[in-house]
């Protein structure tokens, strides 16, 4: 990171340092009741599994420090996990089945641009030809593998983000965004079991 300097003072204070966005990713509860109290971040990015306990969960709260659970935080390795095991259900590998039919496209989609602006600019009978950009040329292959994952790893999260925001405010649980995933996450599972016909009412 430009300009940054290594933190020189007490290891077991460098929680507690004044700083816009703290991320714990290693130990498990290491946000205490009395250790939250001393936290000078705003935002808490939990990384790392059950980092933060019930009792410091309600202090962060009290102090207006939003946490992002790792519920959602961790939950890209999880969803990643599960296109990998789609793909192995599948015996396809991604983008196998789309891809020559997404180069087409994009050389219909040249070719196209090109007869418009031959229509309204080439009266005189002259050709104007398209040329594509380099990073248009390396995607008219279609998406690699990893494009496809990255891809379905960010609509996941931005999907999964929105829902959990919504909860919040349907429930009007504030800065509780743990309680809103929680809500979100047993909603889903529910509803799988509903239209799975194992639940009753």
């Amino acid at each position: 990171f430009p300009k940054a300097k290594e933190y020189t003072g007490p290891e077991e204070s460098l929680m507690h340092e004044q700083c816009d966005i703290f991320i714990p990713a290693a130990i498990e509860k290491s946000i205490t009741k009395h250790t939250a109290k001393k936290i000078k971040a705003k935002l808490i990015a939990e990384a790392a599994n059950g980092p933060t306990t019930l009792a410091a969960d309600k202090v962060l709260r009290e102090k207006n420090v939003l946490v992002i659970p790792d519920l959602y935080v961790n939950a890209g390795g999880v969803t990643v996990s599960y296109f990998e095991w789609l793909k192995n259900l599948n015996h396809v590998s991604y983008g196998r089945l789309t891809f020559k039919y997404e180069r087409d496209s994009n050389y219909y989609l040249l070719e196209s641009v090109q007869q418009s602006l031959e229509k309204t600019f080439g009266k005189t009978g002259g050709t104007i030809s398209i040329t594509p950009s380099e990073s248009f040329l390396k995607r008219m292959g279609g998406a690699s593998e990893k494009d496809i994952v990255h891809s379905g790893l960010a609509q996941t999260m931005e999907n999964s983000a929105v829902q959990i925001m919504q909860k919040a405010k349907e429930f009007d649980l504030g800065l509780d965004i743990r309680t809103a995933a929680y809500i979100s996450s047993v909603s889903k599972i529910f509803h799988c079991y509903d239209e799975a016909g194992l639940t009753f009412t």
